[in-house]
């Protein structure tokens, strides 16, 4: 009797093991180059909630794969060719930035295998795509947010606008960002144009030292805004400054602009200090802090709600291997309680609240939330 309960409970562990299956899911992420904090940001925070949720409702074990694009567009499509066409994924996480991100997206929507961006704010990440979402906000909504808060918050009718053209980012916001201002009354009274990796930007800053600015707003990456805000500090500038969710990415903001960025405003996706409006934020902070000894990074958490999201996708479908079915559940995604708040996506496209935080005693503090 007792052999054949033995023979019965390892027929039945057998199946289990047997039905149990390992269910793929890509990352792409500029772990080295100019953006790599970016990426490394973005993976911790992402490997917190998979450890957190590492397994399916089924039982089926979710494995990472994770590709470094080296911050590079023809790096990030080769990775969504080798995870779509040679690793079989069932989903994309990534590429982080508009830029890479767009590079990869044909191929993944070639192969029908769904991508969930968790920062990528370019109005044409999404655009005329089946098999594309995000969990941020578009930088159209960005950009509307940063010139009313210049208008109506700041009080200020005129800005210098600093753009740099080698971004997609950047130059998507400021475009929307001049049609919105413009409408609010705003006047911008110079254009600047940089470039991504530019260092010496002072014969720029002392033209527009010359205008005597009240206010600056510059949708740029962490690296050349930390190294303005010094050289603009250097020369006498004391206008304010507004930056967006790039500007403090990385820490190389803070580091090379030390006490200069001390005052500045910026748009951005999340806020450790804003209120906790979902159970998992609460829990996700919590262990968040406890492994890294840090504030919550929202590279980190909205990486994670990328993995939640396509995780709460898998648990809806028969076969969480079914990318069209994945896709699906992706899209119609509603109320969705998120570690980065609460989520629902309209044709992909993400519709949250964006957070303005000031810079003060050298970290972000948040100010206010603005709904859609």
């Amino acid at each position: 009797m007792k052999k054949l309960i033995s023979i019965t409970v390892a027929s039945i562990l057998s199946c289990s093991m047997a039905f149990a299956k390992e269910v793929k899911i890509g990352v792409i992420m500029p772990m080295s180059g100019p953006i790599g904090g970016f990426g490394q940001s973005a993976v911790e925070g992402l490997n917190i909630m998979h450890e957190m949720a590492p397994k399916l409702k089924n039982g089926d074990t979710i494995k990472i794969l994770l590709v470094d694009n080296k911050s590079d567009k023809i790096e990030s499509a080769n990775a969504a060719t080798k995870l779509t066409a040679d690793d079989k994924v069932s989903a994309i996480i990534g590429a982080l930035t508009s830029n890479n991100t767009m590079a990869m997206t044909k191929i993944a929507e070639a192969a029908k295998v769904p991508v969930v961006a968790p920062v990528a704010t370019n109005i044409l990440v999404t655009k005329r795509k089946d098999f594309v979402s995000r969990v941020c906000f578009s930088d159209a909504f960005q950009g509307q947010v940063a010139a009313n808060f210049a208008v109506n918050t700041l009080k200020e009718k005129e800005v210098v606008l600093i753009t740099d053209v080698k971004l997609d980012y950047s130059i998507g916001i400021s475009k929307v960002f001049k049609k919105e201002y413009a409408k609010l009354g705003g006047k911008i009274i110079q254009n600047v144009r940089i470039n991504s990796g530019d260092k010496d930007f002072k014969a720029m800053l002392s033209s527009i030292k010359a205008l005597n600015p009240k206010l600056i707003f510059f949708p740029i990456y962490s690296a050349e805004a930390g190294l303005i805000a010094k050289q603009a500090k250097q020369l006498g500038i004391n206008a304010k400054f507004l930056g967006t969710d790039g500007m403090t990415a990385d820490d190389v903001f803070f580091n090379v602009g030390g006490d200069a960025v001390e005052g500045f405003y910026g748009t951005d996706l999340y806020s450790p200090s804003a209120p906790k409006n979902t159970a998992l934020s609460k829990e996700y902070t919590k262990v968040y802090k406890e492994k890294l000894n840090k504030d919550v990074h929202p590279f980190g958490v909205l990486s994670a709600d990328s993995y939640n999201v396509i995780v709460n996708a898998m648990n809806q479908c028969e076969d969480p291997t079914n990318t069209v079915c994945v896709n699906e559940k992706i899209r119609a995604t509603k109320n969705f309680q998120g570690a980065s708040g609460v989520i629902s996506l309209e044709n992909g496209d993400a519709v949250r609240s964006a957070i303005i935080n000031q810079i003060k005693d050298g970290k972000k503090v948040y100010l206010t939330t603005v709904n859609p």
